[in-house]
């Protein structure tokens, strides 16, 4: 095949505009530090990015998960501690009452505070998290328990996601809080002993109260174990999202040595490539005078 001086200016200009393109290229390189400008520059790179922003935004969906469940532990633990301040109290009410110091008007009296500290649990029950019951389990729209102390919630809780698969529980229902711990019932226990005059059966719910309270501390115990457990995957994520960060620098940015190394290197082939096709043209154009 016979290679003619138009083939071959032909050739020479597309080997010029490839060197042009590859000169941008290195020159964008140089100004963002970015190694592609778009995904078609390279698409390996370009689907190790978008690949790595994707993983990106669920962490940050997970870190958003665990700080929402930080912040319900945190509040069901206060509302445990003033659980166990109310038991304390009514213990100690049923200590002094149902001994003979106590009589008809003190322990009238005792029962009505008794009355009161029932309606702060079920006040503490029905607690408020931004739009919602935090103990209300699953039923989060509308107070988990009735004036009388009935709950009307689910029985179990609600669970978030903090990682890919990994469901971990946010706070324990209003039943495993007021109900099953025994707390309403041994306050309601004293309330009636309280008001029926009952010596007996005040200083007798002394037990039950003791037992809720400790049922409060298992409990708590829980939720600082569950905190512990998302302060753990909190720094799972950290270093997570630092590999993450690493992978998608590697595949997106360039260093700015490297991208003048490559600039120079090629601005040189460039500069040989016009000086090799001025010679060329030139050759071309004595033959053909």
């Amino acid at each position: 095949m016979r290679i003619t001086n138009s083939m071959m200016q032909e050739r020479l200009l597309r080997n010029l505009q490839e060197q042009g393109a590859q000169y941008l290229r290195a020159s964008d390189q140089v100004t963002t530090g970015l190694r592609n400008s778009r995904i078609s520059d390279d698409p390996i790179a370009g689907s190790q990015v978008l690949a790595s922003d994707s993983a990106l935004r669920a962490v940050e969906q997970y870190r958003r998960s665990v700080t929402s469940v930080q912040s319900r532990q945190a509040a069901e633990e206060s509302t445990l501690d003033q659980l166990g301040d109310l038991l304390s109290r009514a213990k100690e009410l049923a200590t002094a009452q149902g001994s003979a110091t106590g009589n008809p008007a003190t322990r009238a009296a005792a029962a009505v505070e008794v009355q009161s500290l029932i309606d702060q649990a079920i006040s503490l029950g029905n607690l408020r998290f931004g739009n919602d019951y935090l103990f209300g389990g699953l039923a989060t729209d509308a107070p988990p328990f009735q004036p009388n102390g009935t709950y009307v919630g689910t029985p179990t809780g609600r669970q978030a996601e903090v990682g890919d698969g990994i469901l971990v529980d946010t706070v324990h229902s209003g039943e495993e809080l007021l109900v099953t711990s025994g707390v309403l019932t041994s306050l309601t226990a004293l309330r009636d002993a309280l008001t029926a005059n009952n010596p007996s059966g005040v200083l007798a719910s002394g037990g039950p109260l003791d037992t809720a309270f400790n049922a409060t501390q298992i409990t708590l115990t829980e939720v600082g174990a569950r905190t512990r457990n998302l302060e753990l995957t909190t720094g799972s994520l950290t270093a997570l999202q630092t590999a993450l960060d690493a992978k998608r620098s590697a595949a997106a940015e360039i260093p700015l040595e490297e991208a003048m190394l490559n600039f120079s290197a090629i601005q040189t082939a460039m500069r040989a490539a016009y000086e090799a096709t001025s010679r060329i043209l030139q050759t071309s154009l004595t033959e053909y005078l």
